[in-house]
């Protein structure tokens, strides 16, 4: 009994009194067992933004090059690499200044009637600015942009457009176009 009053009263080597030794080392793993999970839990609330803007700036890039890509394609004078921006799809959308086009092959065909002048003849310069890209969810994007359509006349014809574009597998893919 002696010994065991006196184990409890000598000092431990971190301080302590032998008999508070576990209770303390208890406490503190309960301790440190709440505050990691709140510590991975900040380090979350704190990465989140920069996850998203990654996110989004990577959804940014990639629209942007597929509509770069497509305008190198078109002022190439190449209509059906053109096109491949475009989802094939008999429910995509082009809104003009002669009204609504449905259907992929249907827009294809509006383009070469309008603006192909034979096999490899130039359909002009056409470069494209983006000014706003919102992402709708993870599968759609809204994208608002300037085209400048230098013709082959030296005139240079701009405007606005709007897109829709739709995620399929790592290809963003337009919907929607209104250009005006």
């Amino acid at each position: 009994m002696v010994s065991s009053i006196l184990g409890r009263m000598l000092p431990s080597p971190l301080g302590y009194p032998s008999g508070l030794r576990g209770r303390l080392i208890h406490l503190s793993c309960v301790s440190a067992m709440k505050t990691i999970p709140l510590l991975f839990c900040a380090a979350a609330v704190v990465t989140m933004p920069v996850m998203a803007e990654t996110q989004a700036d990577s959804v940014h890039a990639s629209i942007e090059k597929a509509l770069n890509e497509s305008a190198a394609s078109w002022t190439a004078g190449d209509l059906k690499t053109f096109m491949q921006v475009y989802e094939n799809s008999p429910t995509t959308r082009y809104i003009g200044s002669q009204g609504v086009t449905t259907g992929y092959a249907a827009i294809e065909e509006m383009y070469a009637k309008r603006f192909k002048k034979g096999d490899g003849a130039s359909m002009g310069q056409l470069s494209l600015q983006l000014i706003d890209v919102k992402e709708m969810g993870s599968q759609y994007a809204f994208v608002v942009g300037r085209y400048f359509l230098k013709q082959d006349t030296g005139v240079t014809v701009s405007g606005i457009t709007t897109l829709v574009f739709h995620k399929v597998g790592a290809r963003w893919l337009i919907v929607a176009d209104h250009s005006s």
